[in-house]
């Protein structure tokens, strides 16, 4: 073997190497951000176990209603003034909800995909596993339907 093929291929094993040593090297730094994620999920998990003990959650039956809607059907969609709720506080579409007498007027809570709500109303047909959230029109909470979604109760 010449000079000249021997330095070739030295170099070509130089190479090889590099390419090797650059592919770990991303490797780690991978590993680096993994490790790091997990140890701030890690921080998280323990800030919400901790604070956990301000929440309650339950699988409950969802449905919405609009009392505000053109549509609203006195005596179904609502009883009274439909702007007013059984607490005797304003209606907001979207942050009202109406549940069963088990959960007291200005309990906050979190529906699953649906945001933060304030129960200020109650409904004829309401159970104790059922939360009625207002929304803006009637085709709005007919398209929702009845969903049995995860409940967070914020405790007082």
């Amino acid at each position: 073997m010449s000079l000249k093929q021997l330095l070739l291929l030295t170099a070509l094993v130089l190479l090889f190497t590099l390419q090797r040593a650059t592919g770990l090297a991303a490797q780690v730094e991978s590993a680096q951000q993994q490790a790091k994620q997990a140890q701030q999920e890690v921080a998280e998990a323990r800030k919400l176990t901790l604070a956990s003990e301000k929440y309650e959650t339950q699988l409950m039956n969802i449905t919405k209603y609009a009392p505000l809607s053109a549509g609203a059907i006195p005596g179904h969609d609502y009883a009274g003034d439909p702007s007013l709720t059984a607490s005797g506080k304003k209606l907001v579409p979207g942050k009202t909800a109406a549940a069963g007498e088990n959960i007291p007027f200005g309990t906050e809570i979190y529906v699953e995909g649906q945001g933060w709500y304030v129960v200020e109303d109650r409904g004829g047909n309401i159970g104790p596993n059922d939360i009625d959230l207002s929304c803006k029109s009637k085709e709005e909470a007919i398209a929702f339907g009845q969903q049995q979604l995860l409940v967070i109760f914020k405790a007082h």
